[in-house]
């Protein structure tokens, strides 16, 4: 007897199934990639709860793309690192994935530098790409206004507007990916600079291999991608300004999750101009986000810290020498592409650097331990369950590293 043909839905990929097989059994990243990748723009980022969820718009020819190029579900790294570097990780890569050098450095524009949260090294990179003609755009994520809890992404065509438009932390998922389409499709952008997470720079990548929509895959130039620990849901930043910094909702203007001194505070501005500080980074993160289970559901089954995909990955180094400036940012280089463009910024003296002992990225702050312990053995749990989980494609493990843990 043959095997029982598959149901249509079982193989067709469209919408219905990216939102059966990811969105709708709590897959799905809020990257925004399944919105930047639609060749007809029929799919959208609503909110629900101020969390960012795709949704159907318009026309859906079950092209297939979006569901290809999903991080949520599916994030296959031996592929993506054979195609992006050549070869598959080591053992000993694990921990922090390919790359070439471990740097740490600075904007040299001290405005910059004093700005950023960790050292403006990101700022230095594309204000180099940009005043060179690398890039002729980038995608970042921004403040927003309404509410403004809720940080949105943004398309920069200018050194200075990058500077002055980029966000130095925003602790709520951003779905940077869907302004891709915008960006290519409609304002003809070619040379696209890109800053996300890891599961941003998980989209692209598979993008990238799948080449598709070619176009957009082909007019990403390089990716910066940020150290992360996690991303929270907006809920645990409502609470934070209403009930410790007793601020009301509708009083608030603006937010900065890394005002003040380094290495930073939870500001909020209210309607009338008066600045508070809610908390430090360090209770808002241990105490309340971080440890009160505000971590987004999907982030608690990332493995992935230090963006492991990306031309460059960076974020703070909170182990610093007695009486140094603590606004230094530790990069990990990882490609071709992303070794020049450091090379070149700071050749052309946008950037300073030094060497920088890459041991020290896993004993700085519970980020690591978060993806690569925490997350790792709740991912085995979940699966060894059959619940709903990412699948890396290399078998996770869990092993103990003794690193001194600093707890900044």
């Amino acid at each position: 007897m043959q095997d029982p043909k598959p149901m249509p839905h079982e193989t067709q990929k469209d919408f219905d199934r990216l939102n059966r097989d990811i969105i709708n059994v709590g897959l799905c990243t809020g990257c925004g990639t399944c919105v930047g990748v639609c060749p007809l723009g029929s799919v959208h980022m609503a909110y629900e709860e101020d969390e960012p969820i795709p949704q159907l718009s318009g026309k859906c020819t079950a092209c297939g793309i979006c569901y290809d190029v999903c991080p949520g579900r599916d994030i296959p790294m031996p592929e993506l690192d054979s195609v992006t570097f050549g070869r598959k990780r080591s053992e000993s890569e694990q921990s922090l994935g390919i790359y070439r050098t471990c740097l740490k450095g600075f904007a040299t524009n001290e405005n910059v530098r004093k700005a950023s949260s960790s050292g403006g090294a990101t700022s230095a990179i594309f204000s180099y790409a940009f005043d060179e003609g690398i890039i002729d755009g980038a995608i970042i994520a921004a403040p927003f206004d309404d509410p403004p809890w809720r940080f949105r992404p943004c398309i920069v065509k200018s050194a200075g507007e990058f500077v002055s438009r980029k966000s130095n932390s925003a602790y709520v998922m951003v779905p940077v990916n869907e302004l891709l389409y915008e960006a290519v499709a409609k304002q003809r952008l070619r040379k696209l600079g890109i800053v996300g997470c890891p599961c941003h720079i998980h989209g692209l990548r598979k993008m990238i291999m799948q080449g598709k929509p070619v176009n957009i895959a082909k007019s990403i130039h390089f990716m910066v991608g940020l150290f992360c620990a996690a991303n929270y849901y907006g809920a645990g930043t409502k609470h934070l300004i209403a009930e410790i910094g007793n601020v009301g909702l509708d009083e608030v203007s603006e937010i900065d999750y890394r005002g003040g001194d380094w290495p930073g505070y939870l500001t909020v501005k209210r309607k009338d101009n008066k600045v508070v500080t809610v908390s430090s980074k360090h209770d808002y993160i241990w105490h309340f986000l971080g440890a009160s289970s505000y971590k987004r559901d999907r982030c608690l089954m990332c493995i992935d810290f230090a963006a492991e995909l990306a031309d460059i990955s960076v974020g703070d180094s909170f182990i610093t020498e007695p009486g140094a400036d603590p606004r230094v940012t530790a990069m990990l280089i990882r490609t071709e592409r992303g070794e020049e463009l450091v090379r070149r910024a700071v050749e052309t003296g946008y950037l300073k650097t030094q060497s920088h002992d890459p041991n020290l990225i896993p004993r700085s702050g519970l980020g690591w331990e978060a993806k690569k312990h925490a997350n790792v053995h709740r991912l085995l749990q979940r699966q060894r369950f059959g619940w709903p989980a990412p699948d890396f494609g290399y078998v996770p493990s869990c092993t103990i590293f003794p690193r001194q843990l600093v707890l900044r």
